[in-house]
């Protein structure tokens, strides 16, 4: 018997497990759009709190690391208008004052999807 189904077995296997590694194209997963906050502004809660004071650096960039200033968010294609150059679109970003007295990023509208980083001051 095993013999039998032995090979049909095995191909149904295969092909689970291919399917299970597949990622679906045309599609981008979640939080792509990657921003960062321009730099030549001031660290203030107004600034880093206002979309258009971030500028587009490409898809699937790598986020910062540290606490004492905004840095970088990443978002879905729910939150990024399309036009030339991409922009921010319907998304909140929140933010306080930290210990070095300039502004980090604190939260992001839909912070299971999107997300955010800060930096450490220089």
């Amino acid at each position: 018997m095993l013999r039998k189904y032995g090979i049909g077995l095995a191909a149904i296997i295969i092909a689970v497990a291919s399917a299970a590694f597949t990622v679906p194209k045309n599609r981008h997963l979640t939080a792509t759009h990657v921003f960062e906050f321009k730099s030549s502004l001031a660290y203030t809660v107004p600034n880093v709190t206002q979309p258009s004071n971030w500028q587009y650096v490409g898809e699937n960039e790598p986020l910062c690391g540290g606490a004492d200033k905004a840095c970088r968010i990443a978002v879905t294609d729910n939150y990024v208008d399309n036009s030339t150059p991409m922009k921010l679109s319907g998304v909140s970003i929140s933010a306080s004052i930290t210990g070095s007295g300039e502004a980090a990023v604190t939260g992001i509208t839909d912070a299971q999807e999107n997300r955010f980083s800060n930096q450490d001051d220089e």
